[in-house]
């Protein structure tokens, strides 16, 4: 065949979106398997979203001429270019996964993991059971929107907990399933275990943030009102049970800035 031009295109980078349930290190999380929304608000004039399932391509306009005949070798390698920035946000059309904002230095096709978190409607609750929390500031009772979590299961035998995140939503609804502990050894009625906190008390429920701008807080005890700690403690996890947590004599679990 007679090639009489070659015009040569690369990708200038890629983001990832992952689901940040599915494992505790970003390279092992699975993508989303839908597309998704992005809303850019600063990014290079001649950037292209090419958007499909879990990953959207980032194009930017070709630096080079079409190339007269077939290209040679040299001609279709990688041109280095500057790293660019790219600020966003997020959401989900399905409504399955928590909007969020993102900062990127894009460029040379390095690729991007982002994390998002499921919705209560996207969370995936097994027979297995899962956490259930409403979660509200102390003082103004406003709800902690936003937040991620992260719940510490004890497994006897085991040398390191099984760790399970999840995000609130715009409500400061909570929903963490615990998908893989195993069933409970004969005489033992329950796993141990603990709840930790990444929030922000400026955080409003129709502004998505980015969840790298979160602090970790104080929750408030399930047995003991007006005691806080950054470390939530006196949790049972059972398998198959679908366990709701509350501060003491309340029907929500109470947070406050560390």
């Amino acid at each position: 065949m007679n090639v009489l031009e070659t015009n040569v295109l690369h990708a200038s980078d890629v983001v990832y979106w992952l689901d940040g349930t599915t494992h505790s290190d970003p390279n092992a999380m699975q993508r989303i398997a839908h597309p998704l929304e992005i809303l850019l608000e600063e990014f290079p004039k001649d950037l292209r979203l090419i958007n499909s399932s879990g990953k959207t391509g980032l194009l930017r306009k070709p630096t080079l001429d079409i190339i007269d005949g077939r290209a040679t070798e040299a001609q279709r390698s990688f041109t280095t270019e500057a790293n660019y920035a790219v600020v966003g946000s997020v959401q989900d059309p399905k409504n399955f996964y928590n909007a969020r904002r993102f900062t990127l230095s894009a460029g040379n096709a390095n690729g991007h993991g982002i994390v998002l978190y499921p919705t209560p409607m996207g969370s995936r609750v097994t027979a297995i059971g899962g956490l259930y929390a409403s979660l509200r500031w102390d003082g103004n009772n406003e709800p902690v929107v936003w937040a991620i979590a992260a719940l510490s299961i004890s497994i006897p035998g085991m040398a390191q907990p099984q760790i399970y995140r999840g995000q609130t939503d715009h409500r400061g609804e909570l929903i963490i399933p615990w998908s893989k502990i195993p069933p409970l050894s004969t005489g033992q009625s329950h796993y141990s275990a603990t709840l930790s906190l990444q929030a922000l008390d400026s955080a409003r429920g129709g502004v998505p943030i980015d969840p790298s701008s979160l602090v970790a807080a104080e929750l408030e005890s399930l047995s003991s009102a007006t005691t806080f700690s950054n470390l939530l403690t006196g949790i049972n996890v059972i398998p198959g049970e679908r366990l709701i947590i509350r501060s003491a004599a309340k029907d929500h679990l109470t947070v406050k800035p560390s």
